[in-house]
């Protein structure tokens, strides 16, 4: 009789605690030792989110030097009005290539930035220039199809200070 009085005392209590609704606080939550460290795995992680977003300030940057070129502005001035006039949509510019292509989603590896500017029609794309921007040399190029090579091109040099900052 005794130990079944004990043992509803215990379950009733049990049973109490089990229905509290106030949860409790972590022990561990003002210990800073025993808070969570950082893994390598999220510092690299951090690594590759910096790095993915200075790789997308040089693209960008890369792409300025590009389209702010007067050879760009020279072939591209009217050039929306008359793909229209035609039957057009627009025309636009893509990365082709990079030396980070997996990072800025470009189409393959190349030592240069690639860049293709091409007219847009609801059946096809027509590509009018090609470009590269070589990163060593500082240099922007228009591919010569007549010629098969590549001619250097003026563009805005004050530029390369802020993309050099950017590369670093």
């Amino acid at each position: 009789m005794k130990t079944a009085k004990i043992s509803i005392l215990v379950l009733l209590l049990l049973t109490l605690l089990a229905c509290n609704r106030h949860p409790r606080k972590n022990v561990n939550e003002d210990n800073p030792l025993l808070k969570e460290q950082p893994t390598k795995e999220s510092i690299d992680k951090k690594k590759t989110k910096n790095e993915v977003q200075r790789i997308k300030a040089c693209d960008s940057l890369v792409t300025n030097i590009l389209i702010t070129s007067s050879r760009y502005k020279q072939l591209t001035k009217g050039l929306n009005k008359a793909i229209i006039k035609n039957g057009g949509q627009s025309f636009g510019v893509r990365l082709e290539g990079s030396p980070n292509p997996i990072k800025n989603q470009s189409w393959g590896y190349s030592k240069t930035y690639d860049f293709t500017v091409y007219e847009i029609y609801t059946d096809r794309q027509l590509n009018i220039a090609r470009f590269s921007f070589d990163p060593k040399s500082n240099l922007l190029y228009e591919y010569d199809t007549d010629l098969d090579q590549l001619k250097p091109i003026e563009f805005d040099r004050n530029l390369l200070s802020d993309l050099e900052k950017i590369s670093k």
